[in-house]
Order: structure tokens, then C-alpha cells, then sequence
């Protein structure tokens, strides 16, 4: 009784609500306070059976997740949506949720390079971290979407056409070369140098000189995502007769022959 009273609930709400631009922001920061409240109550050891108030609450919060999803996605392909969102939803890995929340905390128009949008993603170096006793110096909602941005390219990185996941696929193997060839001697060594290292593991291996294979997963995505910001933006400027700086990702990344925004779709 409860999931067919659920179901046409949802089919109400979804039919009869429609979300403005202006809260997407929230919308997407709500679908994600769901989803980990849900996750956190289902990891939970219990020593009996669920009663039938925790399945309930189970199944509410399942229902507050798929409506704010499916009215995310009916905004994203939505004519309210800027074009760099509907972009963004076209690539393999990415969902309403992410695509959404990148259009709600990017600013295309403020944003005069790509740089920027680093800087308030928290991955431009220097600007990645608090520091206690001042202003986070980037967007901590923005921070935590490029973070799953990154996760989400790995776990598409085998799929035909997906072509951020490839990217991190082939940074990945890049990183674990230059890792091998002692590149990273003085990364290891800063690492030791600043932060506490208890596993007896990692900090063996950070005294050979390699960073670990978490270091390595972190930085090939980093630049997988950065790649991928560097289009969006471009996408976006475009859209607006604004200016976009072609070889921006070729100076700043070092990186030769990398894809354009075009090359895959």
C-alpha cells in the first residue's frame, strides 16, 4: 500500500511542480542530503529486522531522490537550461544531478578563462585548500561536484564513447609512468614532510620515492576533470558570443594534440 501510494504521489508532484533556474542550486545540494542521509540509515547495524517506520522512511526518502531527480533532468533538457548543461548531460558518466549543479554555480559570463573556473572548483593550486581563519577561497558545493565529476569518469573510463573516462583512463597510465621513472620524488617527499603518515604502507612507499597508487588515481583525475571544465567553459562562451581562449588547455596543461570540446559528440 505504501509504494502504490508513494508511486502516485511522485506522479503528481513531478507532473504538477516546476523547478525555476533559481533553485536549482538547492535542488541539487537537497538530492544530494537525501542520498546520504538514506545511505548513512541503511549502513546501520541493526540487531533485529527493520520495523515497518524504518521501511517508510526508507521509501519517503527513495521518493524525495527520484522527484528531485526527475525534475532536475526535466530542467536540464528544459529550454531554461543554458547550452553548456545540456552539453554536459550528453556526456557518457554525466546525470541530471551533476549536470545541473555545474550550470547553478558556474558563472559563464563571470568567468573570463578557464583558470577561474579552477579557482572556484578548489583546483587551481593554491586555492584548493581552507586555511584556517580565512574565506574558503573556492566554492565548496562546486568543489564536492568536481569531485564526483572526477569518480563518475572512472567508472564509465571502459565504456565506448565516453570520452572523459578514456581521459582519466589514459592519465592514469601516464601518471603511473612518470611515477615509475622517480618524477614524483619530490611530491613523495612533501608528502612526508607535511602531513602525519601513520600506514606503515603508504609512507614505505613514500620513502621510495613513489607516490601511491591514491595519489595517482587523485591526480589523473584531476586532470581529467580540469579537461572537461576547460570545455564546458568554452561550450558555454561560445553559446554567448563571448570570448573563449582555444589554446588555453594546451598552455596551462602542457598537454599536445588534446580533444576539443567538438571531437566528441
Amino acid at each position: 500500500m505504501i509504494t502504490e501510494t508513494k508511486n502516485e504521489l511522485l506522479d503528481k508532484l513531478i507532473k504538477a511542480y516546476e523547478l525555476e533556474s533559481a533553485g536549482v542550486a538547492d535542488a541539487v545540494e537537497l538530492y544530494y542530503d537525501a542520498q546520504k542521509l538514506r545511505i548513512m540509515h541503511q549502513n546501520k547495524e541493526r540487531t533485529e529486522a527493520p520495523r515497518e517506520l524504518t521501511e517508510w522512511f526508507n521509501k519517503w526518502l527513495h521518493l524525495g531522490e527520484n522527484l528531485i531527480a526527475a525534475k532536475l533532468k526535466e530542467w536540464v533538457v528544459s529550454d531554461r537550461s543554458p547550452v553548456e548543461a545540456k552539453w554536459a548531460y550528453d556526456q557518457i558518466g554525466i546525470g541530471p544531478i551533476i549536470a545541473a549543479g555545474l550550470a547553478a554555480h558556474i558563472n559563464i559570463e563571470k568567468a573570463q578563462t578557464p583558470s577561474a573556473v579552477w579557482k572556484f572548483s578548489g583546483l587551481a593550486p593554491g586555492f584548493d585548500r581552507k586555511v584556517k581563519k580565512q574565506k574558503l577561497p573556492y566554492n565548496a558545493r562546486l568543489k564536492v561536484l568536481a569531485w564526483k565529476l572526477g569518480e563518475s569518469f572512472v567508472k564509465v573510463s571502459g565504456k565506448d564513447g565516453a570520452t572523459y573516462g578514456h581521459l582519466y583512463a589514459g592519465f592514469k597510465t601516464e601518471e603511473i609512468k612518470r611515477n615509475d621513472s622517480g618524477a614524483y620524488a619530490a611530491a613523495a617527499a612533501r608528502e612526508l614532510a607535511t602531513k602525519n603518515i601513520t600506514d606503515k604502507d603508504t609512507k614505505k612507499k613514500l620513502e621510495s620515492g613513489k607516490l601511491t597508487d591514491g595519489h595517482l588515481h587523485a591526480r589523473a583525475k584531476r586532470r581529467a576533470v580540469k579537461i572537461f571544465l576547460v570545455h564546458y567553459w568554452t561550450k558555454g562562451r561560445e553559446a554567448r558570443g563571448l570570448d573563449a581562449r582555444a589554446p588555453y588547455v594546451e598552455q596551462i596543461l602542457g598537454h599536445d594534440g588534446i580533444i576539443s570540446a567538438d571531437e566528441n559528440e
